[in-house]
């Protein structure tokens, strides 16, 4: 197993997950959070869902803070371009982000809320309970490199007895094995490889060939124009994440309608 990123975050995101870690969030959320997989899958036209994220800090970007915005133009952002959804960073190293952060774009924006973290241990799934998320994003390669003890399955299955709905994340056709095997409610495909942090367009669009079909199949990171994202929608995707794209755009409510805007050849 080669080291890189996950190698040096992961024993980070461990040590974060301390007697405070839970601090500062309601023990239940506000309401019941509305379904993000209804929300991505309900599009007019079959042109493709769109989320956009919310984050501080990017190991992946490292000048992304020049252009992070507060939670409140984010959330405004999020009602006026018409995106179905929201991703938040809840991971504290790297991304400067918390659970806590979470609950409060859950309660600015009125979209369904993935809480996106290196989920490890159920007391991650337990913080996006509490902060009214929606969904959790779980990483398929931490099961398929051995780096969690258990696999899976056991916080899969622990996200939906807690309400939680599953985004199961892969980069490599050969992680839809998994897949198979898991209970997962979004299937999605991140361009960015997370050991490297190099953004490998070509693995993306192969593992989007495979999984065509699944629904809804979300194209993640490493998107900045329609251009990118049309091979992307063209091998299968059904919904696009934009995060640092989102974030530096000039104009971020013309970017999000010129995604919405796509159409899969295929479909044409």
């Amino acid at each position: 197993m080669t080291s890189g990123f996950l190698e040096r975050i992961l024993p980070e995101v461990r040590a974060s997950l301390g007697a405070e870690y839970l601090a500062g969030l309601p023990d239940a959320p506000p309401h019941r959070p509305s379904s993000l997989r209804a929300a991505l899958t309900a599009t007019p036209g079959g042109s493709p869902s769109v989320m956009v994220e919310f984050k501080r800090r990017s190991p992946g970007r490292p000048d992304l803070g020049k252009a992070s915005m507060p939670v409140s133009r984010f959330a405004t952002l999020v009602r006026s371009t018409g995106a179905r959804g929201a991703s938040v960073l809840a991971c504290k190293p790297e991304f400067d982000g918390s659970p806590e952060t979470v609950a409060q774009v859950v309660v600015s924006t009125g979209r369904p809320v993935l809480f996106k973290d290196f989920v490890i241990d159920r007391v991650q799934l337990e913080a996006a309970r509490r902060a009214g998320a929606s969904a959790v994003l779980l990483i398929a390669r931490l099961d398929t490199e051995g780096r969690l003890r258990d696999g899976l399955r056991p916080l899969a299955e622990e996200a939906h007895r807690l309400g939680l709905e599953v985004l199961l994340e892969l980069h490599r056709p050969e992680e839809l094995k998994l897949a198979n095997r898991l209970p997962w409610d979004i299937l999605g495909v991140n361009v960015r490889d997370l050991d490297t942090l190099r953004l490998e367009p070509g693995t993306a669009l192969e593992t989007l060939r495979a999984a065509r079909g699944s629904s809804p199949l979300i194209a993640m990171s490493g998107i900045a124009s329609a251009g990118e994202a049309r091979p992307l929608v063209n091998a299968g995707a059904t919904g696009l994440l934009v995060g640092t794209g989102f974030v530096r755009s000039r104009d971020p409510e013309q970017f999000v309608r010129t995604l919405r805007a796509l159409h899969s050849a295929a479909a044409a």
